[in-house]
């Protein structure tokens, strides 16, 4: 509707439409491609991280709770997931072992 109260038909309208249907579909496959991008460089440094923890002797590892198989299963998850949370989790849990085995002698 214009200043003066007609209705006007316009054949723009569909096409500005479109075109902002376009562009938010670009948008988001820029943001989904920027997001697998990040997913491939946070990959890459947990992997780093995991062949740092190779490098270290078997006293080390136990040190922090962890032994070399816990290692090798880390690294035959897929490639995209965190190896770093299993081996995390798997700490703990021997961490946890510990305690009750600690607390069980001492009953």
């Amino acid at each position: 509707m214009s200043i003066h109260g007609e209705v006007r038909s316009s054949a723009v309208a569909p096409v500005g439409e479109l075109l902002a249907a376009v562009m938010l579909a670009f948008a988001r496959a820029i943001g989904a491609g920027a997001k697998a991008v990040g997913g491939i460089g946070r990959a890459m440094e947990r992997r780093r991280t995991l062949n740092e923890l190779a490098g270290l002797d078997d006293h080390m590892l136990s040190d922090i709770g962890l032994t070399r198989s816990d290692l090798r299963d880390a690294t035959a998850a897929p490639l995209l997931s965190d190896p770093t949370l299993a081996l995390a989790q798997r700490a703990s849990e021997r961490r946890t072992s510990a305690r009750f085995a600690r607390g069980a002698r001492h009953s």
